[in-house]
């Protein structure tokens, strides 16, 4: 699989980015001091929406069980917020599932770009509002066209991680 997407994923995405901006969000030097953690990524996170925003949690899982490939699977799940001058991240990741989900409203000059082992890019997905995005960990992949300066009008997401600790 190199990625699957499914538009309007949430019935009612205001109130989910609602949820989302009320969730606080932390640099990844205080957030690796704050939750014991030795992680690398630009911008801001939250925690660990299981445990600081767990109806939040629950709404991302049940819609995303929705989706016959996804039924059953538990996600680590997070809200992210990368602004303008951010720069690209190309990266890949541990887990052998991985996913975002776009909750401000669309910016078509943002989104999400998945490489060969060349860094050429083989997809680009752009950031629509309620748009998940599920690719291959082991792919190499990049947040592109960072915007705003508040997680309230910028490139703010819900960052998805296949669970692999049961």
């Amino acid at each position: 699989m190199i990625l699957i997407q499914q538009d309007n994923l949430f019935q009612n995405i205001q109130l989910i980015r609602m949820a989302c901006l009320r969730v606080p969000l932390y640099q990844c030097a205080d957030y690796n001091e704050r939750f014991q953690r030795q992680e690398d990524w630009p911008g801001e996170r939250s925690n660990l929406l299981s445990e600081s925003a767990p109806d939040l949690d629950s709404a991302i899982h049940q819609a995303i069980h929705t989706i016959p490939f996804f039924q059953g699977l538990k996600f680590k799940t997070f809200v992210h917020f990368r602004g303008e001058g951010s720069e690209d991240w190309v990266h890949m990741d541990q887990e052998p599932l991985a996913g975002i989900i776009y909750i401000n409203p669309t910016n078509v000059e943002s989104g999400t770009r998945i490489y060969n082992t060349d860094q050429q890019m083989i997809t680009d997905v752009k950031y629509v509002q309620n748009r998940l995005v599920m690719y291959s960990g082991g792919y190499l992949h990049s947040g592109y066209g960072h915007f705003g300066d508040t997680a309230e009008q910028g490139r703010t997401t819900i960052n998805l991680f296949l669970d692999m600790s049961k």
